[in-house]
C-alpha cells in the first residue's frame, strides 16, 4: 500500500496539479484578453476543456484511494461505487459471501477500479463485464472489456497488480490479442500461506 500511496501523490503532483497551474494561465490569459473578445473566447474555451479534464483526473485518482465504502459497506458496495462511475457500461457479477479479509478485498477493488479506468481511457471499449467469484478453492476476479486488445502484459502497470496478487499468495493473467477483447483475471486461494491474510 506504500507504493499505492506514493503513485497516487505523483499523479496528483505530476498530473492535477499542472493542470490545475495550466488552468489558471489561461483564465489569467483570458482576463487580460483586453479588447480581443474572439481571443478571450477561444482561451476561454480552451480552460473549460481543461477543467474537464482536470476533473476526469481527479476522479481517476481519487479510485486509487482506499475508500469508507470498503470498511463501511464491503467490497460489493464499493465495486457498484466503481460501475456506477464508470465512462463505458460496465455490468457487474459479484457471488462472494461477506465479510472477506480486508487485504483480499483492498486488492479486489484496486485491480477492478484500475482495470475499469483502463477500458475506458486505452481501450476504447463500449462495454465491460467484471465478475468477482469463488471458483473452487480461490476468490476470482475478471475484468473483461470488448475494446481494442493488445494490452501488454509486462507493461508497468500490470507488473505493480502482479506484485500485489503475489503478496496474496494469488497470481493475475492477461489475455488480450489485438483486437480484443481483454481479459484480467486475479485469483487468491481462499487457504493462504501468508500470516497477513487470514483465510476467506
Amino acid at each position: 500500500m506504500d507504493a499505492e500511496r506514493r503513485r497516487v501523490e505523483r499523479d496528483l503532483h505530476d498530473g492535477v496539479q499542472q493542470r490545475l497551474v495550466a488552468l489558471a494561465v489561461l483564465l489569467g490569459r483570458a482576463r487580460r484578453g483586453g479588447r480581443a473578445p474572439e481571443r478571450t473566447d477561444a482561451l476561454l474555451a480552451q480552460a473549460h476543456r481543461e477543467a474537464q479534464e482536470v476533473l476526469t483526473e481527479l476522479r481517476e485518482v481519487a479510485w486509487r484511494v482506499h475508500p469508507s465504502a470498503l470498511d463501511s459497506l464491503g467490497l460489493r458496495e464499493a465495486l457498484v461505487g466503481v460501475v456506477e462511475r464508470s465512462a463505458v457500461p460496465t455490468h457487474i457479477v459479484y457471488e462472494l459471501p461477506e465479510p472477506l479479509p480486508e487485504p483480499v478485498r483492498t486488492a479486489a477493488y484496486f485491480v477492478v477500479s484500475e482495470a475499469v479506468t483502463n477500458a475506458a481511457r486505452h481501450a476504447e471499449a463500449d462495454e465491460v463485464l467484471v465478475r468477482v467469484t469463488r471458483e473452487g478453492g480461490q476468490v476470482e476476479v475478471t475484468v473483461r472489456d470488448d475494446g481494442l486488445g493488445g494490452a501488454d502484459p509486462a507493461g508497468g502497470r500490470l507488473t505493480g497488480w502482479r506484485g500485489r496478487a503475489a503478496a496474496l499468495d494469488g497470481r493475475l493473467t492477461v489475455h488480450s490479442p489485438p483486437g480484443g477483447p481483454t481479459t484480467i483475471t486475479a485469483e487468491r486461494p481462499c487457504a493462504s500461506s501468508s500470516p497477513r491474510t487470514p483465510p476467506c
